[in-house]
Order: structure tokens, then C-alpha cells, then sequence
């Protein structure tokens, strides 16, 4: 079995998958349950059923998730008394007990009958009490098999139990809480933050580390002294713990960019070449691979790109750039006047494109008045929420400009940084885990103020 892998299984029901799209970066494979008994499922160090699972769906594949854990897997089963009746390599008993008062949330100072029994299981190292409790779907009673995490108050029944070595190495987790649905229609915080707590804990559990080195391919596109291999690049990168590989345009292939995880795609660009390689391309991004793409379009050479506009060169201010939105500190180490290191209003971006439906806008370009988006991130979009993503520059090679400024060689090296989802390692920049994208594009804050009262 492999250690690397978690499964996450769905019956198409949205809010799993949205909660899947949350948390991709900490998990493998979405497996649609109608697909189920076509997957080895000890190729996975664990496979979560999420709540919100269509009973009779999952039914249908009991024998095929005990067996996964007769043999060694570990599974994760959110739900209630469904569970109960699926799993047989242990006796679950469960009791229809639920919150005393489902609305305690809009109450001044009301408590849960909720807590973390002694000795605490590791879980609640990662999840607090406060992150458990919001409803639940009736309790299991204790089993002397498994360690509870989240008791009743007066411990008449589990809301989380943790069976460990069972017979043939296997591991079983059930819960009768529900987060997936409720983060998945972006309803309790609670709920994300208990998932915030669990998706680490689980891969830590597995000794899953997902931080490995991220690989950058610069796209030779034009043979020039400043372009074909720019001087300085290779070590910005690597001082961000990524590394850097040249290829030319020419040689453009699936095979060629299956080992990479960023490929960088400067300004002067053979566009109807690019276009002709536009399903290498796409599927890049359909695997997960990121773009960076510096360019002024004169035709849309990939589907979600439009063709470029200048902002009116007069007066020179609209062809001051301006950091409008930056989640992911791209622009962490670029001061208000970086658009004019070089002294050349303009060489940086004169212009715009569309951002595509759901991406960021992050810097203006254009008067105050009527601003135009410089420089956008967007996601590709697929069924797994695992596409890659695209940072789109509409302006000059930013190895060119503005890398040579006071922080050398900063731009590129944090955009592929956090991309990658890495923190930047700069002096001065905050250091810590990057932000996950999924989360920061497919974020809805006015969502999250609308229900910030909620548990």
C-alpha cells in the first residue's frame, strides 16, 4: 500500500465536492462512489467518507470498504447511524441522541453538552473544543476498542472514535459530525475550521509531507542575450527552494513538461505557435501544472485569454501600476514605485485583458477613475478542483522588469513561491504556511460576514 495517498470519496453531492476543492492541496484522488468498485483501494494510506453521502451508494460498496480495512487501510467514515449499519469490522452501536437546543448559537453564553475526555486523544491538539461543536448526528456508544475524542458531557456516547490496530494492521475512524456539507455551503465556520484541523492531522497521522521542492521551466521563446537563459533567475528561484530548467519552444511537449510545476512563459512569443500547442497547454493545467504568462495578446492563443487594450498614455500616471489585491504576497517585496525602477513609465504593463469569471484582479493599471487589470490569477477550472493556475501579466518580461530593482530578482521568485504554496523566505516577509489557493480564489467573503455569528 501506498503511504502517499489519501482518497476522498463523493456522490456528486455538491457541498463534497466544494469541501474537496478546499482541502485538494491535502488530498489525492476524488472517487465518484457510482466508480468505486473499479478502484484498488489499497493503493490509498486512507480513504474519508465525508457526511452528506447518499446512504443507499455507499451501501452498495460495504464489503468492498471492509475489506479495504481487513487488509490494512485506514478508513474515515462521517455520518450517523448509516455508518453503524455499514461497517462490520466492528460492532458500532449507535443512539439517537442529539443537541439539546439546535439554535444555542444565537444564545448569549450557551454551551454545548460537549467535551474532550482525558486522555485527550492527539486530535484535539489540532482541533479545540470550540472547533467540534455545532450539531451532530446522534453518538456512538463507547467501544473498549477505540479512543473517544468528543464525548457527551456526562459520557453516555462518542461523537468520534478512533479504532487503531485492528485485526490486519487496519484503522477506523467514525463521526457523527457533519463539516463537509456545512462548509460546503459555506454555513458555520466552525465547520472549516474543524476541516482547517483535520486534512493536517490526518497526513501528519500518515506521514505524508507535502513540501517538496517546486520545479520551474522557463519556455525559450526568443533568442536573446537578456531572454534565452536570464542571468540572475536561476538563483532567485532556488533561494525560494525551487529549481529552474530551460526549454525551447520548439521542443514544447506533455513529455517534456511532466517533471515541471511552473512553467514560465515570457513576453516575446511566437503567439500563433503558442496557440497550435494550445492543448499541451490546457492540459498542463488540467494535471495541476501552473502558469506564468507575460504577454500582450494580439489573438486569444488560449480560450480564456482576450486580446490586449492599452490604457491611454496620457497623462503618464495611468501607466502607474498599482497593487490592488495580493492574498498571496506576490508583490510582498515591491514598494509603491516599482513600476518605475527602470525609469521607463510604461515598460511594465501598458495595458489590460479580461480576468476570467472567479479570478483575482491583483494590480491596476489606467486612471483612477477607470482602472484596468494589470496583472490577474485565475484557476483552471475541473471536476477534482485540482487545475492549476494561471498568472497572467499583461506587460513586458517580468525577468526583464522589474526584477532588477531594489529586492533583485524578488517578483518571479515569490510568484513561483507561493504558487507552489510555499512561504516566502525573504527577510522581512512573514514566514509561515503559504495560503491555500483554493481557498483564497474560491473564497466568498461576503458568505463568510453573512454567517460570522454562526458557531
Amino acid at each position: 500500500m501506498t503511504q502517499k495517498k489519501i482518497a476522498y470519496l463523493t456522490w456528486g453531492n455538491g457541498s463534497q465536492i466544494r469541501s474537496f476543492h478546499d482541502f485538494a492541496s491535502l488530498l489525492d484522488d476524488m472517487i465518484y462512489v457510482g466508480d468505486l468498485a473499479e478502484h484498488d483501494l489499497t493503493r490509498y494510506a486512507a480513504v474519508v467518507s465525508p457526511d452528506g453521502m447518499d446512504e443507499v451508494a455507499l451501501g452498495a460498496h460495504a464489503k468492498q470498504l471492509n475489506d479495504y480495512v481487513r487488509q490494512g487501510g485506514f478508513l474515515v467514515v462521517f455520518g450517523g447511524r448509516a455508518t453503524a449499519e455499514l461497517i462490520d469490522v466492528v460492532e458500532l452501536k449507535w443512539q439517537p441522541t442529539y443537541v439539546k437546543d439546535w439554535l444555542w448559537w444565537q444564545k448569549p453564553g450557551a454551551t454545548l453538552e460537549l467535551h474532550q475526555p482525558g486522555p485527550r486523544h492527539p486530535i484535539c491538539d489540532s482541533i479545540p473544543l470550540r472547533d467540534m461543536g455545532w450539531h451532530w448526528s446522534g453518538v456512538y456508544e463507547l467501544h473498549e476498542q477505540a479512543v473517544s475524542a468528543l464525548n457527551l458531557t456526562d459520557d453516555s456516547g462518542s461523537l468520534f472514535l478512533d479504532f487503531r490496530n485492528l485485526p490486519g494492521g487496519g484503522r477506523l475512524i467514525v463521526t457523527t459530525l457533519d463539516p463537509h456539507v456545512h462548509n460546503g455551503e459555506r454555513f458555520m465556520p466552525a465547520t472549516k475550521r474543524f476541516l482547517d484541523g483535520f486534512y493536517p492531522w490526518l497526513n501528519r497521522e500518515l506521514g505524508i509531507e507535502r513540501q517538496p521542492g517546486f520545479r520551474v521551466t522557463y519556455l525559450q521563446c526568443y533568442n536573446h542575450e537578456t531572454e534565452w537563459e536570464p542571468e540572475g533567475l536561476a538563483e532567485s528561484i532556488e533561494g525560494q527552494g525551487g529549481t529552474l530548467s530551460y526549454l525551447p519552444a520548439t521542443e514544447l511537449s506533455p513529455e517534456r513538461l511532466a517533471d515541471t510545476d511552473i512553467l514560465y512563459i515570457p513576453n516575446n512569443q511566437d503567439q500563433f505557435f503558442l496557440r497550435r500547442q494550445q492543448q499541451v497547454l490546457l492540459d498542463f493545467l488540467g494535471r495541476g501544472g501552473h502558469l506564468v504568462i507575460n504577454s500582450e495578446p494580439a489573438i486569444a492563443w488560449l480560450p480564456f485569454l482576450t486580446t490586449f487594450t492599452a490604457v491611454p498614455g496620457r497623462p503618464f500616471t495611468n501607466l502607474h501600476v498599482r497593487v490592488k489585491h495580493d492574498p498571496l504576497g506576490f508583490f510582498s517585496e515591491m514598494d509603491a514605485e516599482f513600476d518605475g525602477w527602470c525609469g521607463v513609465v510604461g515598460q511594465y504593463a501598458r495595458g489590460w485583458t479580461e480576468v476570467p469569471p472567479g479570478g483575482i484582479w491583483l494590480t491596476d493599471v489606467g486612471s483612477s477613475e477607470e482602472p484596468r487589470p494589470a496583472d490577474w490569477l485565475w484557476r483552471y477550472p475541473t471536476d477534482d478542483g485540482k487545475g492549476g493556475y494561471v498568472f497572467m501579466h499583461n506587460g513586458d518580461n517580468m525577468i526583464r522588469y522589474p526584477d532588477h530593482g531594489p529586492h533583485a530578482f524578488a517578483l518571479v521568485a515569490h510568484i513561483c513561491a507561493r504558487l507552489a504554496g510555499r512561504p516566502l523566505r525573504n527577510p522581512g516577509v512573514r514566514e509561515g504556511r503559504a495560503p491555500v489557493l483554493a481557498t483564497v480564489v474560491g473564497s466568498n467573503s461576503a458568505a463568510s460576514a453573512a454567517v460570522a455569528k454562526n458557531p
